[in-house]
């Protein structure tokens, strides 16, 4: 493979395996390493002073207020409603009763893993508890998709920190919430459906702490819609990242000459 002189920009080719140029004489690896030496410095300015805009801007849209602070925490609170009691079942057999409140993750821990997937969506498919069957499978997908979401947001407050973003979690908590919501509405509706088919041996009733996954939804929402207005106006009156590079090089330069000028 052939390259060129840095110098005189004659063509060498691979047998030329002398550090020395054959035309001009020039130290190849060595060729003008005090202007590389500074081109590398200013790669490397550059980088960090980029480096530093982004987690100025991290900082600012984490913990720059004590309201984006709580919205920090926020983020993480409606993983709550995957241990609130969202059904209240009752069971009725001869000589045995028993009233119980099933959370979320109890119900996948104690009862979802334990069945049959194959025979639960046969069972989804048949004309007698098809109904039943597919209203309780669609309340735990939209709460999992709830709390999936949330778990996303909180990450995705992270990075969009460092842009000062934040459209994408108004987005997740919309999902969050509204698959909550329809949560809610496909457990009532397997409670009634099953109370109706079970001839008394189950009853059921849809918890209201279901309400504060409800709430802690919402509220992450509202916190992010006025978060995000105020890193909107951010946003709108810093300088771009160009503009603020360009600054900190120029500091870091009158720097260095003010260092040289009293040793000097």
């Amino acid at each position: 493979m052939a390259i060129k002189c840095p110098n005189c920009g004659k063509t060498l080719h691979w047998y030329d395996f002398r550090a020395e140029c054959k035309y001009c004489g020039a130290n190849i690896p060595n060729y003008d390493w005090e202007g590389s030496l500074e081109r590398d410095a200013d790669i490397a300015e550059t980088s960090f002073a980029r480096l530093h805009y982004h987690l100025d801007n991290f900082k600012s849209a984490t913990v720059g207020s004590p309201l984006r602070i709580v919205r920090l925490v926020c983020t993480l609170l409606p993983l709550v409603a995957l241990v609130v009691p969202l059904l209240n079942a009752t069971f009725a057999f001869p000589f045995y009763a028993e009233t119980k409140s099933i959370s979320f993750l109890t119900f996948v821990l104690d009862y979802l893993t334990k069945f049959d997937i194959g025979s639960v969506l046969s069972l989804a498919g048949g004309e007698i508890l098809g109904g039943v069957i597919t209203s309780l499978l669609l309340a735990c997908l939209f709460a999992l998709l709830a709390v999936a979401a949330g778990v996303v947001n909180f990450f995705v407050v992270l990075l969009g920190a460092i842009n000062l973003r934040w459209l994408p979690n108004v987005i997740l908590n919309l999902i969050s919430l509204a698959s909550w919501c329809l949560s809610a509405y496909f457990l009532n509706q397997f409670t009634l459906g099953a109370s109706e088919l079970s001839v008394q041996v189950f009853s059921g009733t849809v918890s209201m702490w279901i309400l504060l996954g409800v709430g802690l939804f919402l509220l992450d929402l509202v916190i992010d819609v006025v978060v995000g207005v105020g890193l909107r106006k951010q946003r709108k009156t810093q300088p771009t990242i160009d503009e603020a590079v360009e600054k900190e090089l120029k500091e870091l330069r009158e720097q260095a000459e003010e260092a040289a000028a009293e040793i000097a």
